[in-house]
């Protein structure tokens, strides 16, 4: 392996929410009404050109190119930057591979984004949208970034979280690696890398299976959590160290809104992380579903959590479908604290 090709949204950065931002104003501004949520996330990552015909927008692709990048600066504060993108990168780096950037993005927001993430040193090889006949799925952006790297498909591997990103890496012939997306490998975190690669043994994310749930009633159980887990395992990560299962977490989905639980970690891996990049995951997969808000309900960790965004709520508060749940229902007492974080 010499080279590792890197999609750019939902991976180094998450900018969903900019996107909607950006894409509802494009249908006021080329169709006289807004694109709503249920039109737009099942199409992010798509590309300008495709986005003209889905939305209905009366536009050429020029025109729409220049009215994100005009608008999308507006709404930098909605972007999510993932804290290991930098550090994973200069690692690779360090090691003497190349690397490079495969987006549906024009060069213009590419620029913006990545400076404003602080990544712009890090990708000189930057092949975007506006430099290629055919955006992903299209192999064309892989293919590019292959020739300015001067390394074979055979030689480079891609870093992707959408089907646009598999089928324009298998197009290409490079072997692919899904983010919570199955593909030729598949890890959870972007920090599971080195560990993909073989450089290090800790402890990485994946997703929860079946056979998981003895390992994990075992730990919620030692640890006084519930131990009921209707959602499980669709609803959750764990966090594995070799064969043995060493953190949980859980992101149950009622209505348009989230409940995390069941976040635990064994206390001898106290303080290595986990706890943070569990929780960290799950709140990228809040973004990634568009729920408005996600709960959770502590006795122990108030502080932890008002730490990481979370604020005070009444338990009142919540919506029908949460207040429904197991959760809130019966599993936790009255005293718990009722906390809520918003993308």
């Amino acid at each position: 392996m010499r080279a590792v090709l890197f999609d750019m949204d939902g991976v180094l950065v998450r900018s969903e929410e900019v996107w909607f931002r950006v894409v509802e104003a494009a249908g006021v501004r080329f169709r006289n009404r807004a694109i709503t949520r249920e039109e737009f996330f099942p199409t992010f990552g798509q590309g300008t050109a495709a986005d003209i015909p889905v939305f209905g927008l009366s536009c050429t692709v020029a025109q729409l190119d220049a009215f994100y990048v005009s608008e999308f600066v507006k709404h930098l504060d909605a972007m999510w930057v993932n804290p290991e993108a930098g550090p994973v990168v200069e690692a690779l780096r360090a090691r003497g591979l190349q690397v490079a950037l495969v987006t549906n993005t024009v060069a213009p927001l590419t620029k913006a984004i990545l400076e404003h993430a602080r990544l712009a040193h890090l990708f000189e090889v930057r092949a975007t949208a506006d430099r290629v006949a055919n955006a992903k799925p299209a192999p064309d952006l892989v293919q590019l970034a292959l020739k300015e790297l001067k390394v074979a498909p055979t030689d480079a591997v891609m870093v992707g979280d959408s089907k646009y990103d598999r089928q324009s890496a298998g197009s290409a012939g490079v072997r692919f690696i899904g983010l919570k997306l199955d593909g030729d490998s598949r890890v959870e975190r972007l920090g599971d890398l080195p560990v993909e690669f073989g450089w290090s043994s800790s402890w990485r994310l994946r997703q929860a299976k079946p056979d998981d749930w003895a390992s994990v009633e075992a730990l919620l159980a030692a640890l006084k959590l519930p131990t009921d887990a209707a959602q499980f395992p669709g609803a959750y990560v764990v966090a594995v160290e070799g064969s043995k299962l060493v953190g949980v977490a859980g992101l149950e989905r009622h209505g348009d809104d989230g409940l995390l639980r069941s976040v635990a970690v064994e206390p001898s891996h106290a303080g290595t992380g986990i706890g943070a990049a569990l929780v960290e995951e799950r709140l990228a997969e809040a973004r990634k579903l568009g729920l408005v808000s996600v709960s959770l309900l502590t006795t122990t960790a108030r502080d932890y959590f008002l730490k990481k965004g979370f604020v005070a709520a009444p338990r009142e508060s919540v919506s029908l479908a949460l207040s429904k749940s197991e959760e809130f229902a019966h599993a936790c007492p009255s005293s718990a604290v009722h906390l809520v974080w918003r993308p």
